[in-house]
């Protein structure tokens, strides 16, 4: 590989990174929209500390810590003979970067949280008296175009009593009273939504996580390729001049 063609790689890839980056947004966002449960699970966690950054800020400073660096590998690439020191202090900025940014989008218990909320609401499930979670699960079953945590029949059985209704907004054409006695209907596929919610939150959420860590991976990827390049034809150097 010529080195003068490695400003251009480096340009080409943190080009990709932020496009990635800007995927990642849309995907978190649209998740959001989807689903008023999803609320902490997509903040950012610092490693150690436990304290936590906004999506928001977390884009930001992922972006604005992105380009100098980009800029600093450019720049270090273009040179012939660049300090062993800014090598060195650069690769290892890079390292720590990496090793923050996978350990911030580790979000595991927070999902759990998501699995209990999800299965207590529907248990708690009251249009007349807990009219806040039924907006909740009518918002997720018309955007995610699901029904229930698991699959429709979470909704049949709860500790107090056996149903036989879903709620509307499961139903494939949403009016009034079209989910009663939808655990007596045939054909309940050509009616409602069969699939769970929570199967199709975890798709997305497994989705975001591979976007997420597709921008680490390139981040890091390149630049290592082309120091450890750096360091091999340094150290043939070395024993060109002791031969």
């Amino acid at each position: 590989m010529k080195w003068k063609v490695l400003p251009i790689l480096f340009a080409l890839v943190y080009a990709v990174a932020i496009l990635l980056t800007l995927s990642l947004v849309f995907s978190v966002e649209t998740l959001k929209s989807s689903t008023p449960f999803v609320k902490d699970i997509l903040f950012f966690t610092f490693p150690l500390t436990g304290g936590s950054l906004s999506s928001y800020a977390f884009y930001s400073s992922l972006l604005f810590t992105l380009a100098p660096t980009s800029v600093i590998g450019c720049l270090i690439a273009c040179m012939k003979s660049p300090p062993r020191t800014l090598v060195n202090a650069f690769y290892t900025f890079q390292l720590v970067i990496g090793i923050v940014l996978l350990f911030m989008q580790d979000q595991s218990d927070k999902r759990f949280d998501l699995e209990v909320e999800l299965i207590e609401s529907i248990m708690q499930y009251d249009r007349t008296n807990n009219l806040h979670d039924a907006k909740k699960w009518d918002v997720t079953h018309r955007k995610l175009k699901c029904c229930g945590y698991d699959d429709y029949q979470d909704w049949f059985v709860t500790p107090n009593e056996m149903r036989t209704d879903v709620p509307d907004s499961c139903c494939l054409l949403p009016i009034k009273r079209c989910g009663m006695d939808a655990s007596r209907k045939n054909s309940i596929e050509e009616k409602i939504h069969t699939r769970g919610c929570y199967p199709l939150i975890c798709d997305q959420l497994r989705n975001i996580r591979l976007i997420y860590l597709s921008v680490v991976f390139l981040i890091l990827a390149i630049p290592s390729v082309v120091f450890a390049r750096r360091m091999r034809s340094w150290m043939l150097a070395i024993r060109r001049q002791r031969d």
